[in-house]
């Protein structure tokens, strides 16, 4: 079966959308019941070719059910990035989000308005880690609360635990395995990018575990609908020149960085040289001084023999030189 690719940003909105599938694929990953769902989604809409592209980020107002059998009501963040380094974007939608106050209906069914506990959850096009130290598809960061003198782990989490820090699940779909088992693996499935067909935005799968069989039918929709799969060429034609461009820039930088090392090394190869020319300077006048001293010291020596009555010539005989230089000496 053929679908469109879940990374797209266009085909993400699409598919959060929908809430009984956003609410099966929360639910997959948080490994809870969720009760109720609302959505509110926030995006930015970029014209390309006269196509809009959407660029999603989803907050859904949730009542959860945990397997220990509390309810609690929480902000579920999810966001998406195809490519690396959107870590600022992340972090700035989540510091927004601590925040507001968010109005939901709650379990008893009115409506309330308060700070809410934040489940992040981040979908990843790309691997974390240089050194391949998270070859998992799926990382779990929970919040525990340790007794610091007995290192006990606390179970009651207070609200001021719960508002000022959050449970974080992070995606990476291209750490799939071949042999999908669980829940979460067969879901991610549908984000296989492996599957990918000549045109990235389609995926062909094979494999569909019965249970998401009906995420893949709603994702198989669209490719009967020419307006979409445009909006999805764009979308990729918008993102392989965002990459070109990054990549020029890299490369400026690059350069840049090259010349400034050449520069610094012309540099030190000047200063180099000028503090060689400074001691040969240096070197050249000590030895002028310590002749000029020397041939003071002979000097003064000549003048004594010749006070006592020495003729040049005998001077001469007694230093070793000839009456030439001794002459030249008393100059």
């Amino acid at each position: 079966m053929k679908i469109v690719n879940p990374l797209y940003d266009r085909v993400f909105k699409y598919l959060m959308d929908n809430e009984s599938i956003a609410k099966k694929i929360l639910s997959v990953i948080i490994d809870c019941e969720i009760l109720s769902l609302e959505s509110k989604p926030q995006e930015t809409a970029v014209l390309i070719k006269g196509t809009q592209i959407f660029l999603p980020r989803y907050d859904f107002k949730a009542i959860i059910l945990t397997q220990t059998g509390e309810r609690f009501a929480t902000l579920i963040e999810v966001q998406k990035s195809r490519t690396p380094n959107p870590v600022a974007r992340f972090r700035e939608y989540l510091g927004q989000n601590y925040s507001k106050k968010h109005t939901y209906i709650n379990q008893n069914g009115k409506s309330k308005t308060e700070h809410l506990p934040i489940i992040s959850i981040y979908i990843l096009g790309y691997n974390l880690g240089k050194n391949n130290e998270y070859k998992t598809p799926g990382i779990i960061i929970k919040n525990q609360v340790v007794d610091a003198i007995t290192k006990k782990v606390i179970e009651k989490k207070h609200d001021f635990v719960k508002l000022l820090t959050h449970p974080t699940y992070i995606l990476q779909v291209e750490r799939l395995k071949g042999e999908r088992k669980t829940r979460l693996e067969k879901m991610l499935n549908l984000f296989d990018q492996t599957h990918r067909t000549d045109d990235k935005y389609i995926l062909e799968l094979t494999d569909i575990d019965d249970e998401f069989a009906g995420v893949a039918s709603y994702l198989n929709k669209p490719m009967l609908n020419e307006k979409f799969i445009r909006s999805l060429k764009y979308e990729q034609d918008y993102e392989k020149g965002i990459q070109e461009e990054r990549k020029l820039k890299e490369e400026a930088l690059i350069r840049e960085k090259e010349a400034q090392e050449r520069e610094k090394k012309a540099q030190e190869r000047e200063k180099e040289a000028h503090e060689r020319e400074k001691k040969e300077r240096r070197l050249k006048e000590e030895e002028r001084r310590l002749k000029e001293d020397a041939n003071n010291s002979l000097k003064k020596i000549i003048l004594m023999m010749l006070e006592n009555n020495k003729t040049i010539l005998e001077i001469a005989n007694i230093l070793d030189k000839d009456e030439k230089e001794i002459k030249k000496i008393l100059e």
